[in-house]
């Protein structure tokens, strides 16, 4: 009976750990993730000028876009990692004193936005022109939701590191996110957009790094160059 009983208590105790696991996963299903992809060694684009670009506002947060880009600036300028962050105030200045430098502007965020592809050729120019050679490009894009939404309107949030001479993507996250109708009146969409971008800059902030073994490695390497060259007199 005793056998029996132990039985029973560990299929009991199986199915629990079971049912544990299940509600785990359905969990962890129904949380919104931001999807990230980076180059697998960071250190050599660390301590770089980046110029903050950014696309068109969407139509319904044109009143608050200002605000949420000078945050996300801030946020930016208080990260150690990075250099001189030149912010889409100061780029709109150096655009509005040369038409033919705003064009370019305007076709090289054009390509990138629709292609996913940096023009080398005005990314240099930009370059040179905004004095970085790292783009940070915020894509926010809003645009219908009809097949099994909760909503008429889905949101999808892209932010790109860009070297400018190569086109290489450093670092990328994406946010996707399918708005509930409570979250269409005025002031739910304000906060939720400055809500999501605030959770895809977390992000960045995260994940843009260097293990501290790398940077002691790096250090200790450039302290041993520099010895090597005092004793051969230079």
């Amino acid at each position: 009976m005793g056998k029996y009983i132990s039985s029973y208590n560990a299929l009991k105790s199986i199915s629990s750990f079971k049912w544990s696991i299940l509600l785990i996963l359905f969990t962890l299903g129904g949380c919104k993730s931001i999807d990230v992809k980076d180059k697998p060694d960071l250190l050599p684009y660390m301590l770089k000028p980046v110029a903050l670009l950014s696309t068109k506002s969407p139509r319904n947060l044109e009143s608050v876009w200002p605000e949420l880009m000078d945050k996300m600036e801030q946020k930016l300028k208080k990260m150690p990692v990075l250099g001189r962050i030149t912010g889409i105030k100061e780029l709109n200045k150096k655009l509005d004193v040369n038409p033919k430098l705003r064009s370019a502007y305007k076709t090289y965020m054009s390509t990138l936005t629709l292609t996913g592809i940096s023009d080398k050729e005005i990314a240099l120019r930009l370059e040179d022109e905004f004095e970085s050679p790292h783009f940070l490009l915020l894509d926010f894009l809003s645009f219908p939701c009809t097949k099994e939404c909760p909503s008429d309107e889905q949101w999808v949030i892209r932010l790109k590191l860009i070297e400018a001479n190569t086109g290489d993507i450093i670092y990328r996250a994406r946010l996707a996110h399918q708005l509930d109708e409570d979250e269409q009146d005025t002031e739910s969409y304000h906060a939720l957009a400055e809500k999501l971008i605030s959770d895809v800059m977390a992000e960045f902030q995260a994940g843009f790094i260097v293990p501290w073994h790398r940077w002691r490695y790096e250090h200790m390497k450039k302290v041993s160059e520099i010895n090597s060259r005092s004793e051969m007199g230079i």
